[in-house]
């Protein structure tokens, strides 16, 4: 049973008494110092999330720029964005994109997605082509 005490308290899964003692017994009747085992999380994953922008002037697209520096994906909501301003803006935003190595979308008509590069896009866009970048107007 020498073994398997060992293994148990290599994992973590020894007794309290041994904790606070910091002596643990090995099944021999001999008691050794614990060690303590490297710990790491086996549900590392970061939780995900997507930002939505709906910017308003040229400088609140730098907020997108920042999101996807930081490696999160970004949703641009440019509805209500004049047409020269919403084609700035998408420009400026695919540049960054680009330069990250991420991936674009137009998922809708004044509606963008922009992904870092660990994120790629999957999209089953039918036979239409509504889905072209510009004109945005």
């Amino acid at each position: 049973m020498g073994a398997l005490n060992r293994l148990m308290t290599f994992l973590g899964f020894d007794d309290a008494e041994a904790e606070e003692s910091g002596i643990v017994p090995d099944g021999d009747g001999v008691e050794t110092p614990k060690r303590r085992a490297q710990l790491f999380g086996l549900h590392a994953q970061k939780q995900s999330e997507i930002v939505v922008l709906q910017p308003g002037t040229f400088e609140d697209a730098r907020a997108a720029a920042d999101y996807l520096k930081m490696r999160r994906p970004v949703v641009v909501n440019l509805q209500g964005a004049h047409g020269e301003l919403a084609r700035r803006i998408v420009d400026f935003t695919s540049g960054v994109t680009y330069a990250l190595d991420g991936h674009m979308l137009r998922v809708g008509e004044e509606i963008f997605l922009f992904t870092p590069s660990h994120i790629s896009i999957t999209a089953d866009l039918g036979s239409g082509n509504d889905h072209t970048l510009l004109p945005l107007e």
